[in-house]
């Protein structure tokens, strides 16, 4: 009995656990039937899978058709616009930054909307002389002759024509600095644009010479050279803008290759024996032009550009503080100690005028403009002189000037014309702040800039870009500042 009662127990407990089995499966994978079905799904979904990738791409071709329709109409619209830019409300008084962006002062809220126009026109005015052609549409000038295209346009060859620069009130706006990427260490001696405009170079006592690209946004650092024992005085690039040379108070000076990096070390100058070579001019004239450097006793060595050997030799009756060539390089102008200017012809080789600037007690520095038209020379008591060549040719050895400036009360140390010549740029080092800049047409000087607020501190170097685009200024901090003249459209 007890073996019948055992059995049947067991069978019973063997068909519950099937029973369970088959539940368990069914909960985690479905029953059969469900299998199939979703057997029978997923072939189903790979073929709408297919027939969607199929219609996507035959979709994307259109897209494409439709994109390259859009572009050859020059109708492209943004991808993306935001509803809710008209709802917002920025608060650009709140943040120093943005106070900028305002036209009055009593402004202080501006909808979106207006602040995206806003960034737009201030990039658009920063960026004005840098290359955006990425951003141009496309156009179909395959077949047309550039002659026509440039005789067909109103833009003047040189850039900016002979538009005429106001007088009231100079519109310039600060740019990023030109070396925020690789500031100096020391004293920023030199500043120089690179003849295309995009290139700048600094130089000073930190013994390093560093060039960067200049966009007006990051100016990227491209080239960075150290000199042992040899503190920058002087550097400048070479007309075509291959080279840069490099001065101090040694008896030898450097040659950089500006393509391959590459530093050439030029043991002074044949024949001489001059213990510095400290100062020098350079020639920007197209041709064969040469490099003015000042010696001792009243030397000047004309130097070739190429060869960076001696040509020929000039003398002037005492020390030689500072020179200017004109911008077809035929005339030399060099201003002594003494205060006495020196014309030379640089073609004949020869003094064609010598004059005595008019009160100085002793010159500083010299500048001609481009054209050669006129004339700037600075004294140690703060006075710039300006002259019209052609007057002083005709007043004999004491000229009177056109203008004398008197806005500064230390000594002269740079002056610097702009390309068309309708800027003066004059400086010293002495003091704080000492900067101002020339209306050349109006002999008046720019009275909204710069201001009390304008971080010049001591100035030590100035230059403009090769069009006037941008302004540069260096300082005793190690800083070159850098302007956007929104007057010039190209840099």
């Amino acid at each position: 009995m007890d073996n019948k009662m055992v059995e049947p127990t067991k069978k019973k407990r063997k068909r519950r656990k099937d029973k369970e089995e088959l539940e368990l499966e069914e909960f985690l994978f479905g029953s059969s039937s469900q299998i199939d079905s979703k057997n029978n799904d997923r072939d189903v979904g790979l073929q709408i899978s297919k027939s969607l990738n199929a219609l996507s791409d035959e979709k994307q071709r259109d897209e494409a058709k439709n994109v390259s329709n859009i572009m050859k109409d020059k109708q492209l619209k943004p991808a993306w616009v935001d509803e809710h830019d008209a709802s917002v409300t920025v608060d650009v008084a709140a943040i120093p930054r943005l106070r900028k962006l305002r036209k009055t002062e009593a402004e202080k809220k501006m909808s979106g909307v207006e602040y995206e126009k806003r960034l737009r026109a201030q990039f658009e005015d920063i960026n004005r002389g840098n290359d955006i052609s990425w951003a141009a549409l496309p156009e179909n000038k395959d077949d047309e002759d550039p002659a026509f295209s440039l005789l067909r346009g109103t833009k003047g060859l040189l850039g900016n024509g002979n538009r005429v620069l106001p007088s009231k009130e100079l519109k310039i706006t600060r740019a990023k600095d030109a070396n925020m990427t690789g500031r100096s260490d020391a004293v920023v001696r030199s500043t120089r644009f690179h003849p295309n405009g995009s290139v700048i170079l600094t130089a000073g006592f930190d013994k390093t010479l560093r060039l960067f690209n200049i966009d007006g946004l990051r100016n990227p650092r491209i080239l960075s050279l150290s000199f042992e024992s040899f503190p920058i005085y002087n550097a400048d690039f070479t007309a075509d803008g291959y080279e840069v040379l490099c001065t101090s108070k040694r008896p030898y000076f450097f040659s950089v290759d500006v393509r391959t990096g590459k530093t050439t070390r030029i043991r002074g100058i044949k024949g001489r024996r001059d213990k510095s070579y400290e100062y020098f001019a350079m020639d920007r004239s197209l041709g064969s032009p040469y490099i003015a450097v000042v010696g001792a006793e009243g030397y000047i060595y004309m130097l070739s550009q190429k060869t960076k050997q001696m040509v020929f030799t000039l003398k002037c009756n005492s020390h030689v503080t500072s020179c200017s060539f004109s911008g077809d390089g035929n005339t030399l102008y060099s201003m002594c100690a003494s205060g006495e200017l020196y014309k030379w012809d640089v073609r004949k080789r020869r003094c064609i005028g010598r004059y005595q600037d008019e009160g100085s007690i002793r010159g500083t520095s010299v500048a001609c403009s481009h054209d050669g038209s006129l004339l700037a020379c600075g004294s140690s008591s703060g006075v710039a002189n300006l002259y019209v060549s052609k007057e002083m040719s005709m007043a004999g050895q004491t000229p009177k000037p056109n203008k004398a400036f008197l806005n500064l009360t230390t000594s002269i140390d740079m002056l610097k014309y702009n390309s068309d010549g309708q800027i003066l740029a004059m400086a010293s080092s002495r003091s704080k702040d000492a900067l101002r800049l020339i209306h050349v047409p109006s002999r008046t000087v720019f009275s909204n800039w710069p201001t009390q607020k304008t971080p010049l501190n001591f100035v030590s170097s100035i230059d403009f870009s090769p069009n006037s685009g941008y302004f540069a200024v260096g300082n005793v901090k190690g800083k070159v500042l850098l302007y956007r003249l929104n007057h010039y459209s190209t840099s």
